[in-house]
């Protein structure tokens, strides 16, 4: 992971965000006409992300167990606290990097997540985004191999998930939100069996 940081900056956080954004608007166009087709795509590539998260986080830098085991429970320990004042400016500088690279990688989680569901929570996928953090950190610290369990990577991940979630619902305003919204017509024309059928299978 902290091999990303050397291609972190300005420019690339810049092309992240817009071809994040650009696939938050295409899902939310793609949704009007074949909703059900976006919401396999939209799953397939939260997988895709999930799978890319966990490969770099989870695959040891050193033998299991040869590590020394540290735990960081302070928030912002490395970036403003009192751990702060004995590292290099460089120091700091890295780890803001990796915690904003650990924000960008639950981005795509929250925004497929979004796109994915029939009647999309944004409180529930961060919520599911933090539960899946805190995993990673518990697998971190059982694993024992080179890697630091710190809270700052719990929230930085949780946020990314937050603006993925955001990103999405601001492109379904303008672009997806009718689907929803012809569904929910329909159905309630319908007897109530068929309506939950309908619930179920469209849009």
């Amino acid at each position: 992971m902290w091999r990303i940081v050397f291609y972190v900056n300005a420019w690339t956080v810049s092309l992240f965000l817009t071809v994040v954004a650009a696939a938050a608007v295409g899902l939310g166009v793609w949704r009007r006409p074949s909703p059900r087709r976006q919401r396999r795509a939209a799953r397939a590539l939260w997988w895709a992300c999930l799978v890319a998260a966990l490969a770099a986080t989870v695959i040891p830098d050193r033998p299991i167990g040869s590590g020394v085991p540290y735990v960081a429970m302070i928030p912002g320990e490395g970036l403003w606290g009192s751990a702060a004042d004995y590292m290099y400016a460089s120091e700091r500088h890295m780890i803001l990097v990796l915690q904003i690279a650990n924000a960008a990688m639950f981005v795509p989680l929250g925004l497929f997540a979004y796109a994915a569901a029939r009647r999309p929570s944004s409180p529930m996928i961060v919520l599911g985004c933090f539960a899946l953090s805190v995993t990673i950190e518990v697998v971190q610290l059982v694993m024992n191999a080179g890697r630091v369990v710190d809270i700052d990577d719990v929230i930085f991940n949780t946020a990314g998930g937050l603006v993925g979630c955001l990103l999405a619902k601001a492109a379904w305003t303008v672009t997806g939100r009718g689907a929803e919204t012809d569904v929910r017509r329909h159905a309630g024309r319908a007897h109530p069996l068929r309506a939950w059928l309908l619930d179920q299978f469209r849009g």
